[in-house]
């Protein structure tokens, strides 16, 4: 059951000394430690969806974190160990992958991409080696059977490099140049307001100094940055106000930053120790000292 696959990974994690909570979302795992990781896990990988991909690509970008999925298969099949794959370009683990990755610090060494099995090639052992050899680039392109322009492109940076083709280099230069993956990726995505609540609020933010973005499907619908990222919950809904305070609280204790409920109508000050403030309130702030003030 994926009930019980999301516990075996949290308690990787736990045990491996992060700090976790859940989300029902783009991810289902926050974890940190030296890195903040956001985790999507997934039976079969090809469910993941292009939506999901963008919100998690936001909240990465805002809140520098590492996303990743964790899955057991795809349409083609399971997937296999030591190998990262892509989802609209969220790095792709098995469980066995992540397990190593985490629990005993082992990269993987291939992607799978189309046209089979890559890997990343360490371009200044590629040269090293082969002059020590006495192997002119042509000389050493024609013993593995690819091209003098794809030597020297591979000894001008590191690309990857199609894995029989690697394996071939290093039985002819006898040299290891196969590198291990540092799996994780970085990205710059952005958000748009859902509503015109969303772009008022925005607008009110910017107004205080901050640089603002929008994501949907985590515990926050606004980000707010200056020196530090704030998490804003925008909730019209008194109902669903308590439920997302609770969400909001277990993910601030991961990530460490000032949260804020934003609500049309409250008497309350705060839930589960996040504060609440009024929207009207906010255009009413002048300036973000006093909002951060609040927050503390």
């Amino acid at each position: 059951m994926l009930i019980d696959l999301k516990q075996k990974i949290k308690k990787f994690l736990e045990d491996s000394g992060y700090v976790t909570c859940e989300h029902k979302g783009c991810f289902d795992i926050a974890a940190k430690k030296e890195k903040l990781l956001l985790i999507k896990i997934l039976k079969n990988i090809d469910s993941f969806l292009p939506e999901q991909a963008k919100n998690l690509k936001i909240i990465s970008n805002n809140l520098e974190a590492n996303p990743m999925i964790v899955g057991e298969t795809m349409t083609r099949g399971k997937l296999g160990e030591g190998i990262v794959y892509e989802r609209f370009e969220i790095p792709v683990v098995s469980i066995n992958t992540f397990e190593n990755l985490i629990c005993s610090k082992i990269l993987p060494k291939m992607y799978r991409d189309r046209g089979g099995l890559y890997v990343e090639i360490d371009s200044d052992f590629l040269k090293e080696r082969r002059q020590k050899k006495n192997l002119t680039q042509m000389e050493l392109a024609e013993m593995v059977g690819i091209s003098k322009k794809a030597i020297y492109e591979h000894e001008k940076k590191n690309l990857r490099m199609l894995l029989n083709i690697a394996e071939k280099l290093e039985s002819v230069l006898n040299k290891k140049i196969i590198k291990s993956i540092e799996p994780f990726k970085k990205f710059e995505d952005h958000g748009k307001p859902k509503d015109v609540v969303e772009k008022k609020v925005g607008s009110d933010f910017k107004k205080l100094g901050f640089e603002v973005d929008y994501v949907r499907q985590t515990p926050c619908d606004l980000l707010a940055k200056e020196k530090a990222t704030l998490l804003s919950k925008i909730e019209a809904s008194k109902r669903k106000l308590k439920k997302d305070a609770e969400t909001l609280k277990g993910f601030v204790r991961v990530i460490k930053k000032p949260a804020l409920l934003l609500t049309e109508d409250t008497k309350e000050k705060d839930i589960f120790g996040i504060p609440i403030l009024r929207i009207k309130k906010l255009k009413e702030i002048e300036d973000k000292e006093e909002l951060l003030d609040l927050i503390k």
